[in-house]
């Protein structure tokens, strides 16, 4: 078998496992999330170094919620000015980030961390728990609960969070071995937490609709008549998505 043909199957074991023993907690995760839109609430979504791609991917882009806020620092990104690997094991960071952003009590905030190991995240939990928001976790639990905590208090990011979606990511991300590299190659938790909060999202919408709420689904704005539909989420939704001026 090819190289790549490897990883796709590896890539299809893991998504088959991660829908398979998760699908229940998505669909919980997903009746919240309906519940808090449906209330004129937002769903924050908060996650450091290669993981805010995931909270990221469902921001203001065809076929996503516009309900969606990322709280995106752009130091704990590979784009910032420090290193986002030291900084995110910093303790005390986010408090600073979640407090410069307005989290409402019993709305629902998202963490994306695959080892959920570093201060950040875990105490990104911790803040907005604080405030009375309802937390997730999106992190490889099952593989790396022998993983040792960084953070003062020793628990993990699945272990402060309110409910926990497992990618079912095996320890060390990668996933093929090749003779002659010592270490495997082809991540995975990106493709993992992608394909887990668009299902998510897509959950919701139907939860929306069952509901019997419009939901603010974004169109493309690459076809006629888009972007005068989005300018009426924007008009919704605008004041509580700080990151919309860049987009």
């Amino acid at each position: 078998m090819s190289a790549y043909r490897e990883y796709s199957r590896r890539m299809y074991d893991v998504l088959e496992d991660m829908f398979e023993t998760q699908g229940e907690k998505i669909e919980t995760v997903a009746e919240w999330m309906a519940e808090s839109i449906a209330a004129g609430g937002v769903v924050h979504l908060f996650g450091s170094g290669h993981s805010h791609l995931v909270a990221e991917e469902v921001f203001h882009r065809a076929g996503s919620l516009m309900a969606l806020n990322p709280l995106l620092d752009v130091n704990l990104t590979f784009l910032g000015s420090v290193n986002a690997t030291l900084l995110e094991r910093n303790p005390g960071y986010a408090r600073v980030v979640i407090g410069s952003h307005d989290i409402r009590e019993g709305e629902i905030v998202i963490v994306i961390s695959n080892s959920g190991v570093n201060p950040v995240p875990i105490e990104a939990v911790l803040e907005t728990r604080a405030r009375g928001a309802r937390t997730v976790a999106i992190t490889s639990d099952r593989h790396y609960t022998e993983a040792p905590s960084r953070h003062e208090s020793g628990k993990r990011l699945a272990d402060v969070a309110d409910i926990t979606l497992d990618t079912c990511v095996p320890w060390g991300d990668a996933l093929v071995n090749l003779p002659g590299v010592e270490q495997p190659v082809g991540g995975i938790s990106s493709v993992a937490g992608l394909a887990l909060i668009t299902a998510v999202v897509v959950e919701t919408t139907q939860r929306l609709l069952d509901k019997g709420i419009d939901p603010p689904v974004i169109p493309t704005m690459n076809l006629p008549g888009g972007d005068e539909k989005i300018q009426g989420l924007i008009e919704t939704y605008g004041h509580r998505l700080p990151l919309l001026k860049n987009a």
